[in-house]
């Protein structure tokens, strides 16, 4: 009897273990389903109301890029009909010079394809030494690419392309500073009239690749490009679309180029060529931003000067020659918005460094200088508004000479130090700079070092915008006109912003 009760009482418990164990599996697959189906209330997700919250950090951007574009070249390279008539580049060779300033790990040339494994610059960013570099882009486009210890003033990178030809139809001199690839550009670009070509070459030094939306103003207003707006650039490649082919007939244009997914880099070749005589080339680069007072240095006397203007507002605009004693008035131009301009201010006069425009709006606007050689021959340069920053450099390619423009836009005096080094990096000289409100000085790079070939300007009282005119021996000595102009670029602390964005909603 005793060992019958004793059974059934551990049957009993087992079955109630059992069910004990049945009953916890299914609470537990309930609980799973619910939370898989049942949205979770608002306070019980972290940080996030209903739609979900999102939050931001700035953190200081250590890797830098500067895309360098390949040698000038002719959009049409046939060799069919008479070889009297065939456009030829001639004798045409470029140079290449690569300087990094400041707090910096590493900074390497290499291409797009290569971009990662270049070769090094050399040198010490210790002290008043800087790394450089120099090389050629005959072959193809270069890419500097930089790595920096920390981001602050003063620390950053500099490089810039130049090309020149004695005979051909590329005669003359054509350069570019270094392009920072990014999400948009926008260009002000010279007539697309007959005899002229402008070719927009997009490079994406990204391993994705990506799609850019190309837009385009015109002396008739907003226009529909003959070619497609949309171009798609592969990963580490570049693309090159004929504007002039696409918005012919204008006096001048006002270009956009958006990326969707990667920032990009943008230059546009323009050739000039009047029946068989050369008009000249250059390259044109990004411009900087709008803005109500806005300088374009570089000019010299006698040259011929357009303003190509655009604003997204009817606005009126002021025109003046800046020169060592202040400004002489040139006049008022009106602008119409949603449509190109271009100002035709005849012969510089003797004493003109540069164009300054005020407006009573944000405006984009640029200058043309030519010369012209005695057979008819032609040069241009294309000089964009300058911005006035705190610390930055240009590096002059090899075979060139250079004389720098610096401008005070404003109406209180300015200064700063211009500081030379040369080819290896070492610093060969300095000078001083004060300047009164509205004036501007012109100073040759090699009187401040006789084998100066980098030149970096440190504001230290007020604002200060400039850039270099490049000229060839070789040219001038062939007796062509040759001009091209130089941007400053920036030495600048550079910081990304960095989004998260919260969404309870995305696990059910």
């Amino acid at each position: 009897m005793t060992k019958q009760r004793t059974v059934r009482r551990h049957a009993a418990r087992r079955g109630l273990g059992v069910a004990f164990g049945t009953l916890a599996m299914l609470v537990v697959v309930s609980l799973f389903a619910a939370m898989t189906i049942i949205r979770p209330l608002p306070g019980l997700a972290d940080g996030t109301g209903a739609n979900g919250g999102s939050s931001s950090q700035t953190v200081s951007q250590l890797q830098l890029q500067s895309y360098c574009p390949a040698r000038m070249s002719l959009a049409d390279n046939g060799t069919y009909g008479d070889s009297a008539y065939q456009a030829t580049a001639g004798d045409i060779a470029s140079s290449a010079r690569y300087a990094a300033f400041g707090s910096v790990y590493r900074a390497s040339i290499g291409t797009l394809a290569d971009s990662g494994s270049g070769t090094a610059l050399k040198g010490s960013s210790k002290d008043e030494t800087v790394l450089a570099g120099e090389g050629n882009v005959d072959d193809m486009s270069t890419l500097l690419s930089t790595r920096l210890l920390e981001s602050k003033t003063g620390t950053g990178a500099a490089a810039s392309v130049a090309s020149w030809a004695t005979k051909g139809d590329l005669r003359g001199v054509s350069a570019a500073s270094c392009v920072t690839p990014a999400l948009s550009h926008g260009f002000l670009l010279p007539s697309t009239g007959t005899g002229t070509t402008q070719q927009l070459v997009l490079a994406n030094p990204s391993a994705k690749s990506t799609t850019v939306q190309v837009r385009a103003w015109g002396t008739d207003g907003k226009l529909s490009l003959s070619t497609a707006e949309s171009v798609t650039i592969k990963a580490k490649g570049e693309t090159v679309t004929d504007l002039s082919a696409a918005a012919g007939g204008q006096d001048a244009l006002y270009v956009t180029v958006s990326s969707e997914q990667t920032p990009v880099a943008a230059v546009v070749r323009v050739v000039s060529i009047d029946g068989l005589t050369p008009q000249g080339s250059d390259y044109a680069v990004p411009a900087n931003a709008a803005r109500a007072t806005s300088v374009m240095p570089g000019i010299e006397a006698g040259e011929h000067v357009h303003v190509i203007a655009y604003s997204g507002h009817d606005a009126s605009v002021n025109l003046s020659w800046i020169t060592e004693h202040g400004l002489s008035t040139i006049g008022k131009q009106e602008l119409q918005g949603g449509r190109t301009a271009m100002f035709d201010l005849d012969a510089a006069p003797k004493d003109a460094l540069g164009v300054l425009a005020t407006a009573d709006t944000r405006i984009m606007i640029a200058a043309q200088t030519a010369k012209a050689a005695g057979d008819g021959q032609a040069d241009f340069a294309l000089i964009r508004s300058e911005a006035a920053d705190k610390s930055s450099a240009i590096a002059v390619p090899g075979d060139m000479t250079a004389t720098l423009t610096v401008a005070n836009p404003t109406t209180s005096a300015a200064a700063g130090t211009l500081r030379a080094y040369d080819a290896n990096g070492s610093l060969v000289g300095e000078r001083s700079i004060e300047l009164q409100a509205d004036s501007a000085q012109a100073v040759t790079m090699s009187d401040i070092g006789k084998t100066a070939a980098i030149i970096r300007l440190d504001v230290t009282d007020g604002d200060l915008a400039w850039g270099a005119r490049l000229a060839s021996a070789a040219v001038d000595k062939a007796k062509a006109a040759g001009v091209a102009y130089l941007s400053a670029s920036p030495l600048a602390e550079l910081t990304e912003r960095i989004w998260a964005n919260q969404n309870p909603t995305v696990v059910r």
